[in-house]
């Protein structure tokens, strides 16, 4: 085993982590240790990295849990955040904070990956929140009214806009169908960890079942508010050769604005496990009533 070390990129959460031989596969110890930390931490950062996208889905794996016995055996999928990639996905505007498949009743997505394959400086971060931190600190009574109850999950325009009213950054409407939805849990339990999540996004979450309107939107507004309050981001700017893989359950995560004409922003993402449905986005400017 290498001698791993790392650096605290939050109190709460993230790690950076140097020591890790970009080759699989990975000995036992190695992957052992890799797992505990991204159980306790919801995400590495791991700097300088090979541009080797079976190493980036393979970690991935190994990060879910799973034994790997064969890396070459894996399925690998490309997909790329890009502004300049034809074929690009979110390849404008901003994304309000959000967990992949939040909206999705067969689809979960546990971990995500993203790898700086073209950066031209300055391109636009990413902004990461942890809602196990967000529950922990959750104020009693808060956290009272809401324990046991549960929230639809849903893509709707209108709520999209009111969240980002007032941002002079384009806002990118990402689910244009709207026609996906699930009821969960907002004292969310994590499958493999057992923390309990803050299970409410700005990007889907759009009532809390079981009580008014009014009482809906004010619980949700206290939650949000509490979740993104001002220093409790990581606020990742990038650098070519840079992995970022995260626990998608635990963390949301979010960007600035990205222009089409601004600099070369690429990243490869992988998703673990592949959600059965092919369908994309439409990736689509909104029209914001300012």
């Amino acid at each position: 085993m290498t001698e791993i070390k790392t650096r605290n990129l939050h109190s709460a959460f993230g790690l950076e982590v140097a020591g890790v031989d970009p080759r699989a596969p990975l000995d036992a110890a190695t992957c052992a240790t890799l797992r505990n930390l991204f159980d306790e931490s919801g995400l590495l950062l791991f700097r300088d990295m090979a541009d080797d996208l079976k190493f980036q889905t393979y970690l991935s794996e190994i990060l879910l849990g799973n034994e790997v016995s064969d890396p070459d055996a894996l399925a690998l999928t490309t997909c790329y955040i890009s502004n300049k990639e034809p074929a690009g996905a979110a390849p404008f505007g901003r994304l309000l904070y959000h967990s992949d498949q939040m909206w999705s009743p067969k689809d979960r997505v546990d971990v995500l990956s993203l790898y700086g394959k073209e950066i031209e400086p300055p391109v636009s971060p990413t902004l990461f929140v942890s809602a196990v931190h967000a529950w922990d600190s959750l104020p009693e009574d808060l956290r009272a009214r809401v324990k046991d109850r549960v929230a639809l999950q849903c893509y709707d325009v209108d709520t999209y806009k009111k969240r980002a009213a007032g941002d002079p950054d384009v806002l990118v409407s990402t689910y244009g169908g709207g026609d996906a939805f699930v009821i969960t849990p907002i004292a969310y339990p994590h499958p493999r960890t057992g923390r309990t999540i803050l299970y409410v996004c700005q990007q889907t979450t759009q009532k809390i079942e079981g009580v008014s309107a009014e009482e809906s939107d004010e619980l949700i507004d206290a939650l949000l508010d509490h979740m993104y309050a001002p220093g409790k981001e990581i606020t990742h700017h990038w650098r070519q050769g840079d992995l970022v893989i995260w626990d998608n359950l635990t963390l949301q995560h979010a960007r600035p604005n990205v222009a089409t004409g601004g600099p070369v922003r690429t990243l490869r993402k992988t998703l673990a496990p592949l959600p059965r449905s092919t369908a994309r986005p439409n990736y689509a400017a909104l029209e914001m009533n300012r």
